[in-house]
């Protein structure tokens, strides 16, 4: 996008570019093998729903599918798009080294957690993901699933630190002094953060009604008309709204933007983000989730100035990723390998706040068309 319009694009610019991303992905989708897999707004999670039988073909398209995706200008991370390829390539080697039943499912799960751990540069983050989802991948002891996970995802780092690559993310934050009452801010940031985090989970569902009825006609015409209004969106809410959200979430922060301007910008990513899945885009909720979130935290910092920027960010960013995953273990610690170890106990706190707010709100007003978080299915079968 960069090369091609700049950094400060003309609106023009932006809607045409996001209107042929858009387009592009609906090629993709209706000419390759396995048209993307499941739809992303019909399932949930971190980790993708199940499908047909895995051929080397169909990992290829579910790649190529999400490059162009994210390419297109997607307001998702590219946790999403990648795993269906991890988890396919899994398949296949366990296909090459005859490995069925468990372990096979010991491949998928160090294929996940070498992914995992390759993204945030921390070996255990890929073992996390597991723990929260072990009662749905396996009967087999946590030991056992673990070891092999672990291992994966200590050789994923190791090979990137071989080859020099960097994290994808990281937030040069300083706390220099702990004061008591950044437990108190904490709560606050985790309670509103957390909530703003659960607007994506509410709004996908409402949104793939409208582009259920577009799929309907064709998948080209869902994705031509989602990239417009994409494009749409990021003219209304400003450059830091496009893409993963990283680095936009430090440009913000730089900018120091007024309180009026943080609102429309944390409203205009939470409903590209949201749409972005409602439209097919392939993608991940984690780091629009976070930018929300630390969106959120920025507006509280503007409301309260004795809040300070860098605890309302880190915490707002930590706890919107716990209610748009549903999966609070692992954002926290992909929290962990983004902030500063001064920071991460508030950050657990909020996170602790924001789980609260999720499991209320779905207890007072469950996820419309039976979008509540479930656990993902880890059998192999993989489109």
């Amino acid at each position: 996008w960069v090369d091609l319009i700049g950094e400060q694009p003309s609106a023009l610019a932006t809607i045409g570019l996001a209107t042929a991303g858009g387009a592009a992905l609906g090629l993709a989708l209706w000419l390759l093998p396995g048209h993307g897999g499941p739809h992303p707004a019909d399932h949930h999670g971190l980790l993708p729903a199940s499908g047909g039988r895995t051929t080397v073909t169909l990992v290829a398209a579910s790649l190529v599918v999400g490059f162009v995706g994210l390419a297109a200008g997607a307001s998702l991370g590219p946790e999403g798009a990648l795993m269906p390829g991890a988890v396919g390539l899994s398949v296949l080697a366990a296909r090459v080294a005859r490995a069925e039943g468990p372990a096979e499912q010991l491949l998928i799960a160090s294929g996940l957690g070498a992914l995992m751990a390759a993204m945030f540069h921390h070996p255990l983050a890929g073992a996390v993901v597991l723990l929260e989802v072990l009662p749905a991948f396996s009967a087999a002891p946590a030991i056992v699933v673990l070891l092999p996970t672990l291992t994966a995802s200590a050789f994923a780092v190791i090979t990137l630190q071989v080859f020099g690559a960097q994290p994808i993310i990281s937030l040069p934050f300083d706390y220099p002094t702990f004061r008591p009452v950044h437990l108190a801010w904490a709560v606050l940031v985790g309670v509103v953060a957390g909530a703003a985090g659960l607007l994506i989970d509410r709004l996908v569902p409402l949104l793939r009604r409208l582009t259920v009825r577009l799929d309907a006609r064709h998948v080209l015409v869902t994705t031509t008309l989602g990239g417009l209004v994409l494009g749409l969106l990021y003219v209304a809410g400003g450059v830091e709204t496009r893409f993963t959200g990283f680095p936009e979430l430090l440009f913000l922060m730089r900018d120091d933007p007024a309180l009026g301007t943080v609102i429309v910008v944390l409203l205009v990513k939470t409903v590209a983000t949201a749409w972005s899945l409602a439209a097919g885009y392939r993608g991940g909720r984690i780091f629009p989730a976070a930018f929300i979130g630390g969106a959120a935290g920025l507006a509280l910092h503007g409301v309260f100035p004795s809040l300070p920027m860098v605890v309302a960010v880190s915490v707002g960013l930590s706890a919107a990723m716990v209610t748009a995953v549903g999966m609070p273990v692992t954002a926290l610690l992909s929290s962990a390998a983004l902030l500063p170890s001064r920071l991460l106990p508030l950050a657990v706190l909020g996170g602790v706040a924001a789980h609260a707010v999720h499991l209320l709100a779905e207890q007072l007003a469950p996820p419309a068309g039976g979008a509540a978080h479930s656990e993902p299915a880890l059998d192999g079968q993989h489109g």
